[in-house]
């Protein structure tokens, strides 16, 4: 059940981002909404003629001015669709082209484009159930009338779409995306986590493990998006066997590539390797399903980006590095995914390669740090970041983690401001937080 939990999440996560799914679903809705006020119309005719504010002109002006509204909306949802290009053209340049994803996971994004498909999708609709006339002896009224009233809300509707355009050109609006989006997958990770802390003691292999095991490759390339640990459980229980996933989700393998072993190797037949193989699910993105450094990379792509000379905006970066006090200490506080597993019997059956606080950490902050090392306020801010970080954190090895960026930031202070007014201000805040 996890196995298929895990798949259908990691199929949610390649689907959210398409700019299709939501506008058709929304253009049925108002499809099928249209059919249903003119099948009811039919059916109250005499209730429905009584209202007087309802359109009053005949089916041919209907027709006429339907024709009208139909080449407006298609006008403007070209302007919108040529909004929506120009956006991500700016994003991909300024902030990087993975975080194009993020604009279009957006689902007010998606409601609005799919609101003015919808619209002509609707007015198209009403057009050819005018055209057929023998259907009814009168205009329908407030059909017709709906069509006017959704037209003149997509005006209204435009306005909003611009105004959330413009706000989503702006960096910050994306890094606090971006920023929420990492908090909920560390989130959704780290709980999945405490709920298999009973797994997760030290593995103890067993002897004569490296004589007695098999190798497992890759059948394909690319970025392992999610890795089925429950379906790998149940083979090697089924066939009495310890599996050793040697990637986790994010890494990238080729065809050919060993990715695991298996142990002992006379219970591992080839059909067993086969499916072992096909519970490691390989696409050519990398997905957030399992990679807990997926939006972290993001959140330091926008920084890096930031710290390039074509952009040289500081700033940007140093809201970056806010964002990420923020999630480095919740993850460093936490009980990271350790994939261990072991049967009943408290046997060992699967071992999975796991992310580390460390790796967190280098994530977060490696590149940054190494942009931002002739920038005395990148520098000075990440003091604080892991100063402020530090006086919390109760896991050692985190803190190693952070003591090796400390002495990286000591190294760039030497090689770039010995000598200088900087060097005395970044010693004196690395004083101030006893780094």
């Amino acid at each position: 059940m996890q196995s298929w939990a895990s798949k259908l999440y990691n199929l949610w996560e390649l689907t959210r981002s398409s700019l299709f799914y939501v506008p058709v679903i929304i253009s049925l809705m108002f499809i099928g909404g249209i059919l249903l006020i003119f099948r009811l119309e039919l059916s109250y005719t005499e209730y429905v003629q009584k209202l007087d504010f309802l359109y009053a002109g005949s089916t041919e002006d209907a027709k006429t001015i339907l024709q009208t509204i139909l080449s407006a909306l298609i006008t403007m949802t070209t302007l919108v669709i040529s909004i929506t290009m120009v956006v991500l053209s700016l994003s991909a340049s300024q902030l990087g082209p993975r975080l194009i994803k993020i604009f279009m996971s957006s689902r007010l994004t998606q409601i609005y484009i799919g609101v003015f498909f919808g619209s002509i999708a609707l007015t198209l609709t009403l057009l050819i159930l005018l055209h057929d006339q023998s259907t009814f002896e009168q205009p329908p009224k407030l059909t017709i009338s709906c069509c006017f009233v959704l037209t003149f809300i997509n005006l209204f509707v435009l306005l909003g779409y611009v105004n959330h355009v413009a706000r989503s050109g702006i960096a910050d609006t994306t890094i606090e995306r971006v920023t929420q989006e990492l908090e909920h997958s560390l989130s959704r990770l780290t709980d999945s986590a405490r709920d298999h802390t009973e797994h997760s003691t030290a593995p103890q292999i067993p002897k004569h493990y490296s004589e007695n095991q098999r190798d497992i490759y890759s059948s394909c390339s690319g970025y392992i998006q999610n890795i089925q640990y429950p379906a790998l459980v149940e083979l090697a229980n089924k066939h009495d066997l310890l599996i050793n996933i040697e990637c986790r989700a994010g890494d990238y393998v080729f065809t050919g590539q060993k990715v695991g072993t298996l142990f002992p190797k006379e219970h591992a037949q080839a059909e067993v390797e086969i499916c072992i193989v096909e519970c490691i699910d390989v696409g050519s993105n990398k997905t957030g399903t399992q990679d807990i450094e997926y939006s972290i990379r993001h959140l330091a792509e926008i920084g890096l980006r930031a710290l390039s000379p074509g952009i040289n905006d500081n700033f940007t970066a140093i809201t970056v590095l806010d964002k990420l006090s923020g999630v480095l200490s919740k993850a460093l506080s936490k009980d990271l995914p350790q994939h261990i597993y072991h049967d009943q019997k408290n046997q060992l059956r699967l071992i999975g390669k796991s992310v580390t606080q460390s790796d967190i950490v280098d994530s977060a902050l490696s590149q940054i740090r190494d942009a931002g090392k002739t920038k005395p306020d990148v520098l000075h801010h990440l003091i604080q970041l892991i100063g402020t970080i530090s006086q919390t954190l109760k896991s050692e090895s985190a803190q190693q983690a952070l003591n090796q960026q400390v002495d990286l930031i000591k190294q760039h202070i030497h090689d770039h401001f010995h000598n200088k007014e900087e060097e005395t201000y970044l010693l004196e805040t690395l004083e101030k937080y006893s780094l």
